[in-house]
Parts: C-alpha cells; structure tokens; sequence
C-alpha cells in the first residue's frame, strides 16, 4: 500500500522533470539571432547577396566607417579590435552560410574554426603569375607554441566548447613565403571571435613589409536562424607608399576570401 501511494506523486516529479527539461530547450533553441537583429541597417539587397556564396564584401580607410555595423546591443565589435593595430587599410566582409542539413551550433563553429589544415586548400587568381590559379598558401600547418618549431596535427572534434584558447599556425604564402600566426578564441553566449594576427615579420623576397603584430583579421561566427554568420574584418599597419606599390588592397582582399571560404566549406562539411 506504501508503494502503491507514492506512484502518483513521483510520476508527478517525474512529469514535472520532463516538462523543465522541455521548457529549458525550448528556450536555448529560441536563443538563436537573425540577421535582421545583428545587422538592422542592411539593405533588402545586400541581405540577399549576405546569403550568396560570396557574400558582402567592401574596403575601406582609417578615416572612413565600415558599412555592416552590427546593433548598438549585438556584443559584437570587431572594428574595435582591428583598430586597435592602427591599421591604414581595411576590409570587411560578411556571409550567412545556409544550413543544408541540422542547424549547426557553437560546437560546430569551433570545429570548423580549428581545420588549420584546410586553409591552403584554396587558389586565386594571379594575373603576375600567368594569368591563372595558385595557391595563395602552399601549406598550412598548426603549431605547438610561439616558438615556431614544432607543427602538431589538427585535433579530433571536440566534444566539449572551451570559453577561450589560443593557437598558433604556419601559412607558407605564394607571394610573402614563410608566415607565422596566432589566432586568439574567445566564445561568448551567441558566438566565438577569432582574433588572428601575424606574430612574426611579413616579407616580400627579403624585404619586411609588415612588421609582427601590424596585420589583424578578427572572424566572428555565430549560428543563426538563417544559417552560420561569418563576419569578418582585416587590417594592416604599412606605409601608405607600399600600399600603392604591391596593391596591397588586392592582396588582402584575396586572404581574406580565402579565410571566409575556408570556414564556410568547413561548415558545409559539417552538414
């Protein structure tokens, strides 16, 4: 008879557990953003171009505002961050990468953000070079530490999200040769910012171009309602004379290609 009167209530609590646990993923898949709440002052246009292949791209000066501005309450800025190398000439760019299977989530993100490896998979077009497709970089590996010495394999998938990490990796570029890269994560409740500047010396042949620390891409991604958000934003601190001399807009405006297709692809693997 014991038994028999306590059926009701636990299946009471038991309910009641189930109906939490329902309300609590109810409420974490209403968490995911739209791009009309990041990014309100877009154009009908220019949110249907965010959603292409390509997406939104646009250069821009020191004196000069970026054209995506994300919501005053939106958490994100990455202009603050690229500015903070007081660079002379900068990029933007901006994507939503529609989901083709599940909806991905910031697990995903990070996974996509850790394939070092994939990065020289990529060609562009180079009319110095023929005219035809190369790689901008001829390998791309991640490295234990600062030091430079010695290149690690990509991990497995994580299975757990860290709340910030730091990685450093090696680019041999077409055109710049050996160089060297850390990339800082910080994962905040919507989304994770890749902070990425050169840690050594950039060169071209054997003259430096861009001392360490003067080059910044900051890559933001944030699941969306629409699809995975790739916002990013580069940077570089050179004398204006060079800029002009190697049409350096042209050259960031191609790595930077190359990172938003490298994440993208990563997020289409993923589904």
């Amino acid at each position: 008879m014991k038994t028999m009167g306590k059926t009701p209530k636990n299946a009471f609590f038991f309910c009641f557990f189930l109906l939490l646990v329902f309300s609590i993923t109810s409420l974490e898949a209403q968490t995911l953003r739209s791009l009309d709440e990041i990014f309100p002052g877009l154009s009908y246009g220019q949110k249907y171009s965010a959603l292409t292949q390509r997406g939104l791209r646009n250069t821009f000066s020191k004196n000069e505002n970026p054209t995506f501005i994300p919501a005053a309450n939106s958490q994100i800025d990455l202009l603050g961050a690229v500015m903070e190398k007081k660079p002379t000439q900068l990029v933007e760019a901006l994507v939503v990468v529609p989901y083709s299977g599940r909806p991905l989530n910031l697990l995903d993100a990070y996974n996509a953000i850790g394939k070092i490896e994939n990065i020289s998979n990529y060609t562009v077009y180079s009319s110095s070079r023929g005219g035809r497709y190369i790689p901008l970089f001829e390998e791309s590996k991640r490295l234990d530490n600062a030091k430079r010495d010695r290149p690690i394999p990509d991990p497995p998938p994580a299975t757990r999200l860290p709340s910030s990490e730091t990685i450093y990796f090696y680019l041999k570029d077409t055109f710049f040769g050996n160089t060297y890269f850390r990339g800082d994560l910080t994962v905040n409740r919507y989304g994770i910012i890749n902070n990425i500047t050169n840690s050594a010396a950039i060169r071209f042949l054997v003259f430096p171009v861009m001392g360490a620390e003067k080059f910044s891409t900051v890559l933001y991604v944030e699941p969306l309602q629409e699809g995975m958000l790739v916002y990013g934003m580069v940077g570089i601190d050179i004398p204006e004379f060079l800029v002009n001399m190697l049409n350096l807009t042209s050259d960031i405006n191609r790595r930077l290609n190359v990172f938003i297709n490298w994440l993208t692809d990563s997020f289409q693997s993923i589904t």
